[in-house]
């Protein structure tokens, strides 16, 4: 989840073994810089349907606005062992959505100078996001 702190650094989660009936105390993710800052987390698949649960997490993976980042988790979010830059650059507001053919969409804010100069959308495939390591 988004931090409520502004001098938070670090994206938070906080677990639920009962369907969300009660909540583990939030915490803060050591591997997910955030510069507080909306992001996208989605399914892409589940280990049913697909043979491997996988959930993509995109933000600006820096303390300032910059560095929009896609990660995979294999783990239900525990870990995020697989991250590709999209824009190195100024970079805020992300979401993520699949096309029917499984391919991945970012819509993103992004710039040279400032983060907000346009909005782009990132289209790309799971071979492209794990360097071909994994495929649908």
């Amino acid at each position: 989840m988004r931090p409520s702190r502004k001098d938070a650094r670090r994206r938070v989660e906080a677990w639920s073994a009962d369907g969300g009936l009660t909540w583990s105390k939030a915490a803060e993710v050591e591997p997910l810089p955030d510069p507080v800052c909306q992001a996208s987390v989605l399914r892409y698949t589940t280990a049913a349907g697909h043979g491997k649960s996988r959930v993509l997490f995109a933000n600006p993976a820096s303390v300032e606005r910059n560095t929009m980042t896609v990660r995979l988790s294999y783990d239900e979010c525990r870990s995020w062992p697989v991250s590709r830059v999209l824009h190195a650059g100024p970079s805020s507001y992300s979401d993520l959505a699949i096309a029917p053919d499984g391919t991945i969409a970012c819509l993103y804010e992004r710039g040279n100078y400032h983060r907000r100069e346009a909005i782009r959308l990132a289209q790309f495939n799971l071979e492209w996001l794990t360097g071909g390591e994994d495929s649908l």
